[in-house]
């Protein structure tokens, strides 16, 4: 077993407030961090490539109006989803 598993399984055990704890202290860790700035560092160089490259899409503002109503969409939807899955004992 690794140590990701011993760690998903020990924290299975916990109750929610235990785990909302867990959470914010490992998104809170020096090492979290860090390696959110290497994966954002390198979402910007790609993104500035792309853009070098001719690699993007002018919206319309009807284009922009659909795709904010389908982020909402999608976004009320995980919430839904994660609500569920925190219910779960």
């Amino acid at each position: 077993m690794t140590a990701v598993e011993k760690i998903k399984t020990e924290a299975s055990k916990l109750n929610p407030t235990e785990r909302y704890e867990l959470f914010r202290w490992l998104a809170e860790s020096k090492g979290f961090k860090q390696l959110q700035l290497v994966a954002l560092k390198k979402d910007i160089v790609t993104g500035i490539e792309d853009l070098e490259h001719g690699r993007y899409r002018v919206y319309s503002n009807t284009d922009i109006m659909l795709l904010a109503k389908e982020i909402g969409q999608t976004g009320r939807k995980r919430l839904a989803k994660a609500i569920k899955v925190a219910q779960k004992p």
